[in-house]
Parts: C-alpha cells; sequence; structure tokens
C-alpha cells in the first residue's frame, strides 16, 4: 500500500467538551496585546493572566473546576501586564513569567498550591529598559531559562543566577521562539519578516536565516520534534492567515506554503512531537483547527475542528497528565473571558480496557542530569524516555507529578552535587547511577551514547520510573557509586523500594504487604461517633461507601506535605465492631475527634468564662491521653474530624433520644463558637467570625435567626470530591459555598413542642463579607411602560452628534431630540403629550450651526443650553404649552469660546453656574445671571472628553485624551489640585463622581479597544481601586449614578444594553448588578430626577429611553413582598437636586450650602423597618410555642401560619359578617314562586 493511502491512527481524533461544570468558571480574564499564550500548563499545575491589567496569575491544580472566587489567593507576579509564562519540564511547581516592566521572575508553587496570595519570586532577572516579550526553558539541560526582549535573546542560568548568553542581531522586536527538541538549536521569528535559526554555543550564533511571512504583524515559530524542521505562522502581504513549513537542509526555500483565511487573531502553533499533531488556535477566533504534520506530501492534513467559545489563550497539558485509559492522546487548555475550558482530543477505539500502546509512543520523561553549565560547555545528553502505561506507572493512572522544592533548595543539592563530583574517580566508559533512571555518569558525544546503550540495553529497559526519588536516595545512591567505582564489572542494582504516594510525591504509607489489622476501640462518650479514615487503595469491607466531608479548619503548614488521610474523614461502618485507630506517628492529629464535636451538655453561654475555660482544658488533656493510648500501632492510621453531615446526623439523634430539659434549642447570643478546641471550628464558624469582623455597613436585623448548633453547608454528593487531590481545593470550594439555612425538617423536627426561655437577637442580614457581596438591588428589575406611554414617529434622528455629547437629554416635563439636517435643530417634545407624533414638519429649534452639546437647567424645566461648533451658547426658553412650531430665536445667546466647544454642564447646587470646556484646551465657568465670564480653567493638553461637578459643588473633574484625570477647585486655583492616568484608549471616556465624592468611576477604553470601567479614590488617581473589562465596542459607556442606592447605570448608543453596578467603599468596589436588555437598539438614555420616581411601586430610578423612532418610559425596581409599605431601607432621605441652594453670586462669593434632603414617603404609607420590629416583638413573645425556635413569623398570605391561623379565622369572619349585613340577600329560590301541576294531569 502507498504510504499516501496508509490510514493515520489519528486522523479521527475528535475533540470532547466537558460540560459547563466541569470548566473553572467565573474567572476574570482581559484582553492583553502580548506575543505570549496567556496560559501555561505542568503536569500539576495551570496558570493564566488575571483581571483586566494582567499583572497577577491564578495558579490552579490542572484537574480544577467550578466557579472560582474574586478574592482567591493569586500570584501577584508584576507591576505590568504577564507577557509570558511557562513551567520547567523537570519541576511542575516551578514557573517562569516575563512581563512589561522589564523583568523576568522564578516562582515555586508550593506542592499543595496558593494557601495565601504570592508575591515573593525565587529569583529575578532584569531587562531594564526593555519589555520581556518570551520566556521559557531548555528542553534538556535543567535550570536554563531563555527570555526575549525588544530584539535580544538572552539566556539564564538559574543556579548562578547571570546572563550566559546574549545576541541581539535581529533587526526588530522578536515575536516567537522555540527549541529543537533535543535542545541544540533555537529559532526565532521577528517582526523584521526574518525566521532565524541559533546555536548558542558557537560563536557565529545565527546559522540559518531565511525571508519568512511578509507582513509585519504577529507570527508564530514551532520546532517539529526532533527533525531538521521548523513551522511558522504569520500573515502573507495580503494578511491571509500563513502556514510556512521549512528543512533546515534547504531553509531559504519553503517546503510547504498554506493559506488560510484572512481573520486578524495570529494562529498559535501547538505541536506534539510523539503523535505529529498540529494544533492552530487563532486569538479571537472560535475555532481549534487540527492538522497532522507529515514528512511528504501533503505535508499537513486536516482533521476535525473544534468550535466553541472565543479564544484568549491556549496551551497543550504534558503528556504525563493525560488519561491515556480513555484515548486521551492530547488535551488543550482553551482560555476563554470567563472560563478555562478542557477540550480534550480522543481516539475512537471499540473498548478503552486496554492500554493502546499504539497510540502512545515513549516520550521524553522528567529527569535530566545535564545542567546549564554543562550544556554550555557542549554537553548533549538526550532525555530517557518513560512509557504512558500505566501498568509500568507505579501509581497506576494517577498523573505523573515532579515537585522538586523551592529553587534554593535545589541550588544547595547542585552544590552539593558538584563537590562529589569533583572527588577523584577512576575512569571508566560506562559507569550507572542507582538513581530512577539509569543515564550515564560520564558525558559522551550523542552517537557515543547510542552505541553505548545498544551494548547494554538492559539497564536501561528495566527501569521506567515515573516519580523522582527523594534527595536523601539521591545522595546515597551517589555515595554508593562512589564506593563501588572500583570494581571492573558493575551490575546495577536495583532501585530501592518506593513508597506508595497517595496524590503526593513526598509522603511515604505503609508497606502495602502488611495491612492494619482493625483493633477493638473502646469509646467512652457516647455523644461522639466513631470513625475511621480511609486508606484508598484498600477496599472497605462490607462495600460500605462513606460519604466524605471536610474537616475543620486549621491553619496551613506550608512546609508539612498534605496528604489524603488529613483531608477526608469519614462514618463508622453500620453494623460492625469498630477498628482502633492506630497511627505510625507520621501524621500525629491535634485535636482529637471529641473536642470537635459539640457536646449535648448545656452552651456554653450558660457558664461564667472561666468554667469554660477550664471545662476545655481538662476535655483537651483527656482526649490527647485518649490519643496516646490509642497510637501504639505502626499503623498509619489515624483518628479523624467527622465530616459537616455525620455533626447534622448526630444532633438529630441527640435530640431524639435527649429528655425535653437539655437545651438544644438555646442559641449562643455571645457569637462564641468556641469548642473546647482554639484552633478547630467549622467553615460555618469561620464565616460568622468573619461577618463579625466585616466592617462593612449592616442592615436591619431580619427575620430568621442561624441556629448556631446547625450547619449552614449544603450537603455533598457521594462522588463530590472524585479526582480531588488537595485539601486545599474541598476547603476553598466550601468558602465558596453560600450558607444555607438548615431546614425545619432536617435538623429539628423532633424538637416540636418544646419551650424556650432564651432568645438570640436576630442576626443582622449581610451586605457585604468577605465571601462576597450581598446587595438589596442585586435583582433589580427594568420595565418599559406601556406602548400607551411612549412617543411614536419620531423621524430625521440625527447621528452626527459628537462623542462627547450623550446625545438625549430630559427632565420631568418634556425631552430634547437632536434632529438631521442642516442648520443645527433640536425637537422638544412634551412627555404629557404621548401617543403617535403627526406626519409632517416637527417643531424643532434652529441654531444655524452644527450642535456640540446641549443640557436641561436642572432648577428650570423651561430652559435648555445648547453649544453650538462656533463657539456660541444659546439659552432657549421652551413655552409652558410646549414647542407648536420651528423657531431660531434664542432667549440668551453669547460667545463662550474661539473655537468649537466639547461640553456644557450645569452646576448642581447653584443656579445659574455653568461650565463649558472647547478645543481651545481651557474651561470657563459662566455667570448665567449676567452672561458673564467667572472664572477660567487651565493645564489640559490635549482632547477633553467629559467634566463632572462633585456632588457638593465645590469640585469639578475632567478625563481627556492624553489619558489623564484632573481635579480641579475652580473657586481656588485655575491649575488641577490633583492629576492621576486614566484609561489609555483614545476613543472616548466618561466621568462621574460617586459617593458623596469620595470617589471616582471613569468610563473609557484600553489600547485594545476594550470598553472598561476604573474606580479612583477622589484623593489618590495614580492607583485604580479596580478595573472592570466590559466588552468590545466602540460605543462610549454614558453613565448616569443614582447617589441613594449608590447604583451606576451604563449604556452607550447603539447598544440594546443597560449594565447597572453598584459602587461600594469596600472590595471589589464595582459590584455587578441584574443587568437590563432591551428588544432593540436605542440611540440614548436619560435618567429623571428622583422625586418622580413611584415609590409605592419601588421604583427607585426611572429613565427615558430613545430608540430610532420611539421614546420609551422604562422603570427601575426592586422586587419586594410587601410592596404596600414604604421601603425605607431602599429609599433613604433624598438630597434636593430639583431646586437650588445657592444662586450664582453667592457661589461665586465663595459660600457653599449642601441641598437638603426629603423623605420620598408618600403619606399614608407605613414604614416597613416600623412593621418589621412590630413583627419581631410579637414573635419573641410567642416564639416559646413554636416549633422554630428564635425564628420570627412573618404574615402569611394564605393563612398558613400556624401562629396566626386563629387570629386570621376570627379576622375573616368578622368580614363576612360585615359585608352580609350591608347587602341585601334573597334566599327564596326561583322555583319556589312556581305554580304547580294539576293532579289530574298526572293520572292522565
Amino acid at each position: 500500500m502507498a504510504w499516501r493511502f496508509k490510514a493515520s491512527k489519528y486522523k479521527n481524533a475528535a475533540p470532547i467538551v466537558p460540560k459547563p461544570e466541569n470548566y473553572v468558571r467565573d474567572i476574570c480574564v482581559g484582553s492583553y496585546q502580548t506575543y505570549g499564550n496567556n496560559i501555561a500548563a505542568s503536569a500539576k499545575f495551570m496558570a493564566f493572566n488575571w483581571d483586566h491589567a494582567g499583572s497577577s496569575l491564578a495558579v490552579l491544580p490542572i484537574d480544577d473546576s467550578g466557579r472560582k472566587s474574586k478574592l482567591m489567593p493569586l500570584l501577584h507576579a508584576h507591576s505590568d501586564t504577564v507577557t509570558d509564562m511557562e513551567f520547567s519540564p523537570f519541576h511542575d511547581g516551578l514557573l517562569a513569567t516575563g512581563s512589561q516592566d522589564c523583568l523576568v521572575k522564578i516562582w515555586h508553587i508550593p506542592e499543595s498550591g496558593l494557601q495565601e496570595s504570592l508575591s515573593n519570586p525565587e529569583c529575578t532577572f532584569s531587562h531594564k529598559q526593555r519589555r520581556v516579550e518570551t520566556v521559557g526553558f531548555h528542553p534538556t539541560a535543567d535550570f536554563l531559562l531563555h527570555s526575549t526582549s525588544y530584539t535580544t535573546l538572552n539566556l539564564w542560568d538559574l543556579i548562578s543566577g547571570q546572563e550566559v548568553f546574549s545576541n541581539a542581531e535581529t533587526s526588530d522586536v522578536i515575536q516567537s521562539v522555540s527549541w529543537k527538541r533535543d535542545g541544540t538549536l533555537i529559532a526565532t521569528s521577528a517582526k523584521d519578516k526574518q525566521v532565524r535559526v541559533l546555536d548558542p554555543r558557537v560563536e557565529e550564533s545565527c546559522i540559518k536565516t531565511a525571508n519568512s511571512h511578509q507582513s509585519i504583524k504577529d507570527s508564530r515559530v514551532v520546532f517539529l520534534g526532533d527533525s531538521n524542521r521548523v513551522l511558522t505562522t504569520g500573515f502573507d502581504a495580503q494578511r491571509l492567515r500563513q502556514i510556512i513549513i521549512r528543512d533546515l537542509r534547504n531553509f531559504g526555500e519553503a517546503e510547504k506554503s498554506l493559506e488560510l483565511d484572512c481573520s486578524t487573531g495570529i494562529l498559535i502553533p501547538l505541536y506534539d512531537a510523539d503523535t505529529g499533531m498540529l494544533f492552530l488556535a487563532g486569538k479571537g477566533d472560535t475555532t481549534i483547527g487540527y492538522m497532522e504534520v507529515l514528512d511528504k506530501e501533503p505535508y499537513l492534513m486536516e482533521g476535525i475542528r473544534h468550535s466553541g467559545e472565543q479564544t484568549k489563550g491556549t496551551c497543550l497539558v504534558p503528556k504525563r497528565a493525560l488519561n491515556v485509559m480513555q484515548g486521551e492522546v492530547n488535551r488543550i487548555l482553551q482560555l476563554t473571558s470567563t472560563c478555562v475550558i478542557p477540550v480534550t482530543y480522543q481516539v475512537p477505539r471499540k473498548t478503552y480496557r486496554d492500554f493502546h500502546a499504539d497510540l502512545y509512543p515513549d516520550t521524553p520523561g522528567y529527569k535530566t542530569d545535564l545542567t546549564a553549565e554543562q550544556w554550555l560547555s557542549g554537553k548533549n545528553v538526550p532525555i530517557p524516555k518513560i512509557s504512558l502505561d500505566p501498568s509500568k506507572r507505579e501509581n497506576g493512572e494517577e498523573p505523573i507529578i515532579v515537585h522538586r522544592g523551592p529553587l534554593s533548595k535545589l541550588r544547595e543539592e547542585h552544590e552539593t552535587d558538584k563537590v562529589i563530583e569533583t572527588k577523584p574517580v577512576p575512569k571508566k566508559t560506562f559507569q550507572p547511577k542507582i538513581t530512577a533512571t539509569i543515564t550515564k555518569n560520564d558525558f559522551h558525544p550523542v552517537k557515543d551514547i547510542i552505541k553505548d546503550l545498544e551494548k547494554d540495553k538492559s539497564p536501561v529497559s528495566d527501569s521506567k520510573p515515573e516519580i523522582v526519588q527523594d534527595n536523601k536516595v539521591a545522595e546515597n545512591n551517589k555515595i554508593n557509586l562512589e564506593e563501588t567505582s572500583t570494581q571492573q564489572n558493575v551490575i546495577p542494582p536495583k532501585p530501592l523500594p518506593r513508597t506508595s504516594r497517595t496524590g503526593s510525591i513526598c509522603e511515604p504509607l505503609e508497606d502495602p504487604n502488611n495491612p492494619p489489622k482493625p483493633v477493638a476501640r473502646p469509646r467512652t462518650n457516647s455523644a461522639t461517633p466513631v470513625v475511621t479514615s480511609v486508606n484508598p487503595n484498600v477496599p472497605i469491607a462490607g462495600g460500605y461507601k462513606p460519604r466524605l466531608g471536610p474537616k475543620p479548619f486549621t491553619p496551613p503548614k506550608l512546609n508539612e506535605p498534605e496528604s489524603f488521610d488529613k483531608v477526608f474523614s469519614v462514618p463508622a461502618v453500620p453494623g460492625q465492631q469498630q477498628p482502633q485507630q492506630q497511627t505510625n506517628g507520621v501524621h500525629e492529629p491535634k485535636t482529637p475527634v471529641s473536642e470537635a464535636l459539640p457536646s449535648p451538655t448545656p452552651t456554653i453561654q450558660e457558664k461564667e468564662p472561666l468554667q469554660v475555660e477550664e471545662e476545655a482544658q481538662v476535655e483537651a488533656e483527656s482526649a490527647k491521653n485518649e490519643a496516646v493510648e490509642e497510637n501504639d500501632s505502626d499503623s498509619a492510621y489515624t483518628p479523624k474530624t467527622p465530616s459537616t453531615a455525620e455533626r447534622r446526623k448526630l444532633f438529630e439523634n441527640n435530640t431524639k433520644e435527649n429528655e425535653p430539659e437539655e437545651n438544644f434549642d438555646n442559641v449562643d447570643q455571645s457569637g462564641s463558637f468556641e469548642r473546647a478546641s482554639v484552633q478547630r471550628s467549622s467553615i460555618a464558624e469561620r464565616r460568622k467570625m468573619y461577618e463579625n469582623r466585616s466592617q462593612s455597613v449592616q442592615e436591619a436585623p431580619s427575620t430568621i435567626i442561624e441556629k448556631a448548633g446547625g450547619s449552614p453547608i449544603m450537603m455533598r454528593r457521594k462522588d463530590s470530591f472524585k479526582n480531588r487531590k488537595n485539601a486545599e481545593d474541598v476547603l476553598k470550594d466550601d468558602n465558596n459555598r453560600k450558607s444555607g439555612q438548615v431546614s425545619k425538617q432536617m435538623s429539628l423536627e423532633q424538637q416540636v413542642g418544646k419551650k424556650n426561655e432564651n432568645f438570640a437577637a436576630p442576626t443582622p442580614k449581610r451586605t457585604s463579607t468577605v465571601f462576597g457581596r450581598v446587595s438589596k438591588f442585586r435583582h433589580l428589575k427594568g420595565t418599559p411602560a406601556h406602548k400607551s406611554f411612549h412617543i411614536e414617529n419620531i423621524r430625521n434622528l440625527s447621528r452626527q452628534i459628537s462623542g462627547e455629547c450623550d446625545g438625549f437629554h430630559a427632565n420631568p416635563e418634556r425631552v430634547a431630540v437632536p434632529l438631521s439636517g442642516p442648520g443645527g435643530k433640536i425637537a422638544i417634545f412634551e412627555l404629557s403629550k404621548t401617543g403617535r407624533l403627526p406626519d409632517g414638519v416637527i417643531p424643532a429649534l434652529v441654531h444655524g450651526n452644527n450642535i456640540m452639546d446641549f443640557a436641561w437647567d436642572p432648577f428650570d424645566n423651561h430652559r435648555l443650553a445648547v453649544a453650538c461648533d462656533d463657539g456660541i451658547i444659546k439659552l432657549w426658553k421652551i413655552p409652558e404649552s410646549g414647542l407648536n412650531e420651528p423657531t431660531n430665536e434664542a432667549e440668551n445667546e453669547f460667545n463662550a469660546h474661539p473655537d468649537k466647544i466639547y461640553f456644557i454642564k450645569f452646576h448642581p447646587t447653584a443656579k445659574d453656574v455653568l461650565a463649558s470646556g472647547s478645543y481651545d484646551m481651557t474651561i470657563k465657568i459662566w455667570d448665567l445671571a449676567t452672561l458673564t465670564e467667572k472664572i477660567v480653567l487651565k493645564g489640559h493638553t490635549d482632547q477633553m472628553f467629559s467634566f463632572a461637578w462633585s456632588p457638593c459643588g465645590v469640585f469639578c473633574s475632567t478625563v481627556s485624551k492624553d489619558g489623564k484625570i484632573r481635579i480641579y477647585k475652580p473657586r481656588a486655583n485655575d491649575a488641577p489640585t490633583r492629576e492621576g492616568k486614566g484609561p489609555v484608549g483614545s476613543r472616548g471616556a466618561r466621568i462621574i463622581w460617586a459617593l458623596d465624592g469620595n470617589f471616582i468611576v471613569v468610563m473609557g477604553f484600553d489600547k485594545v479597544s476594550e470598553r472598561q470601567i476604573m474606580v479612583f479614590k477622589s484623593t489618590d488617581l495614580n492607583n485604580p481601586l479596580n478595573t472592570v473589562g466590559l466588552d468590545v465596542s466602540p460605543a462610549i459607556l454614558i453613565p448616569f449614578y443614582d447617589e441613594d442606592s449608590s447604583t451606576l447605570f451604563l449604556t452607550g448608543k447603539g447598544d440594546s444594553t443597560i449594565y447597572a453596578f453598584e459602587i461600594t467603599e469596600e472590595s471589589p468596589y464595582i459590584c455587578p448588578l441584574s443587568h437590563h436588555r432591551c428588544n432593540n437598539l436605542h440611540q440614548g438614555l436619560s435618567f429623571l430626577p428622583k422625586n418622580v420616581c413611584d415609590v409605592s411601586n419601588v421604583e427607585f430610578a426611572k429613565a427615558l429611553r430613545l430608540t430610532n423612532n420611539t421614546i420609551e418610559p422604562l422603570s427601575f425596581t426592586v422586587p419586594r413582598i410587601k410592596t404596600e409599605l414604604f421601603q425605607d431601607d431602599l429609599f433613604p432621605p433624598t438630597r434636593v437636586m430639583w431646586k437650588s441652594s445657592l444662586t450664582s453670586a453667592e457661589w461665586f462669593n465663595g459660600k457653599d450650602k449642601a441641598p437638603p434632603r426629603i423623605s420620598l414617603k408618600p403619606d399614608g404609607m407605613d414604614l416597613l423597618s416600623e412593621t418589621q420590629v412590630n413583627n419581631q416583638e410579637r414573635t419573641i413573645n410567642k416564639s416559646a410555642s413554636t416549633p422554630f425556635i428564635g425564628a420570627s413569623q412573618p404574615y402569611n398570605r394564605l393563612a398558613w401560619n400556624a401562629e396566626l391561623t386563629g387570629q386570621t379565622k376570627m379576622k375573616q369572619e368578622e368580614i363576612q359578617k360585615s359585608v352580609s349585613n350591608k347587602l341585601e340577600v334573597n334566599l327564596k329560590l326561583e322555583q319556589d314562586e312556581m305554580e304547580g301541576v294539576d293532579e289530574k294531569e298526572w293520572n292522565d
């Protein structure tokens, strides 16, 4: 059969995407202008850029999934965007990062992952004044790192911390770097349209150069394994995406050139040399292509494509982490804006019961004896290959993980190795080492090594390990090597027996040949359940599969390795005698089981504090003595703390057995959660303690009290810990779960009829905790008004308004809409005249010049100010009945600036004060009472995008095209008092003040045109508190800020979504709320003052929405049950912003006066807070007879509440009687008045 017709084993490899719950979700990823992949993976971890700036990295386990908290630990790597990152192939916890801050840093990720945010690197290298573009590790030499910066390629030795090679022959930015698989050559692709091959160990390092892709856009290069071929991706002269394959033997000519499509994203090539599979993922694309690379025509054979989410970055997972027993030949991690998706490529087979060796050739391992110093001296040693067959791997199907500790420890080991190697050793041609992999102690050229391996294959084939041995074992091996070096014929001894690992490479376990024998264990405390730890390698008798649960929190010890047994605990096997707990002293528990359980004795609140402490000490000592007696065995078993579900079951059982006098119903009013151990506390208790320590604003007391004895953690499924390796993963997930109320049926059903006299105060409802913010406006709802309230048939809307103008303004009586056509027209529509507008000419204000901006006077609904491109501001007075015909006669006009005007803004508290900004880079503040210029503000150097007054009217702020935010105090100085760095995009921006003028919110664009929101403290404009990226759209986000609810509404011209965020005084400062999506696109949005809101329907904001031909009222409400009450928690006293507090003369003379505040409560409505207080008091007085102790009983409309059933029936009977008395009721039936049939007729 001809080779071209030979079927490939990987031809039908198909992409398989898991369910969304198996993604890493709710992550925060921005758009980064880098040459890196934005994500990297080892066999243990994945790392990717986090947040909009990208200066921090999220580091997660490779098999992690689920929602991620914004507060999870991060790797705070650099002060600017991380451009590239890569894990070491010989150490799964060693990560290299490069950044725009011109630094390269090496990080050590602890074996258990990030327990807390990390900001201290192992070492740092500087590229001085140029940003770092790429970083990576050498494929065969340990401790050798490469990095590029502008036109320079550098090699670094991590042991010495010195630069060992530098090349700057490239004439433009190096965009991509790739090593040959054997580590001899390195290829680069640059912006100068050249591809180069270098040998850093020769004098003339650049040995090959060729013309590459003819576009200066991004390009990538990858060596095709051990072959002498290089593949590059880029763009041709017509900007088509292009793939080129070159052979080093004829480097100037392309062996294969393939043009694809005209998309703008660079194709990221991910090549697997073992299978010849090439994956092409374009940045911004929704598809990932798959091709097989062949050594003959057609060179590239296309396979099955994957189509899904938009790609931000991709990477390949190392072969050591693949699930080979499911036919997984490769796995891609696809980074999107909100999640990380693992895309598995699986070769279809009839069955996956057996290992398919034809799909998995031996792959390079993780062990090398070649250091950077040796490689630079000319040594070349191939990496011994390992088999992926689970039967030949010590941990079976588990991933092969290599974690060697921090770099400082590796340096010490390296120095020790050098001392040993310097001792005189007789010369031998072949000297095996007693290590995990048999390699040669003396280095030779590659050909000689291959010959030696062919002579003696048995030592190499006998050992294919997957786990690195302990450092002490390695040292002993080297010492043994010296002792046996004088012998003539050396037989390599067998490796020492390796201990079994349960998810960790540094934890020994018991001998599997001598399993621990169960021994009966006496129990003295009946309230404490017997718990056994589970060995995952030994099945439990009886086939009982216990439910696993997390143990209480203990402070993490980063220096101590975590084991499987320290994380999980299970209940006793039902119906069997409990085996005695045994241990060999490897991990002794700090707290016995009896300490971590709630005691059925009276609660702590009834005892004196000293008595509580004494009892806790006595219990701790007795429990320690009991643990010492039990730990006299050689087994590794240790007693474990019961899970949350077991505590709940124990609590229910004790409730059934104990007498009613036992005070299980008492709620701990003191807030103390101490359970005979200071260090042990459950996740629910930690949450409670964090809430008590939180400095956030607390709401009014809630009507439901959380019982201290109940667990708020949701029950876990039996297999919920499947594939979990670390205790930290479990605790992290539990921390992210929301607290749930223990239901009456689950934990308190046996307590009906009990009487209590002690009650706790209601727990305040959370508005913010360290676990996440809870907003009262989280579920706000936008509702358009009925069509009868619309203004329809609007025609000739202008779309030529400048970007600094919002384009649509409204007040409670009328709206102003710019019209297209010559003369600069603005139509005025009365809100009282709804319905369809008549056909014909629309009455408008005619200005004679193009309109730049316009604004309603906030204190006069009849006055409109309009700025034109000739520098003139016109003041119009709208008649009471509205505009009936076109007019060009303004009430007043004055020449404000000699050039075009950017914006005009009325003062928020003083009447007749107007600010205007112009192309002449000045801002003038006018007194409209006298039409005179009072203040001129200077200091701008580029176009001004937006202007905003502070709520008090003392300050004003601007954001401009030069990327700066400026704050002025107009009456004190004409220069800015503070400046800071704002959005870098030049498309436009908006600025507003928030939270009583303490914060400034800026809406703009980043350098890749993504819309973003930035929050600053008004006293510090240099460091944004938070930056949130929304989407990529050309429309400027137009803001409206509701001061009472601290809600920020955002939308753009041509959008159909109104975004809603809550601005807070604490992290994360910008909290997303429910966004409102409209049925069609809108051209503008304008909000009305607070006094127009219908508070009886819980309407906290009201807006008018301009579409292509209609004006629609839009109402924003908060769902509430008791709408008949005034929701005073949603409607605090509001500022009167529709009446002026000062005259223009008073303000210009330096007087300030805060606007008064009024209540929005309508007459006749009761306050919600007063009703809640009354209900609470009534509930507390009657709660002794309620089945759910301490919980207030709100009124139920359907009268199902057992407390109020009798009262409700009496009220219903009274209402029925009163209604019956007022109605005339006729009890006679119609047929009673009818005449009957004569009896004679019946006889007939």
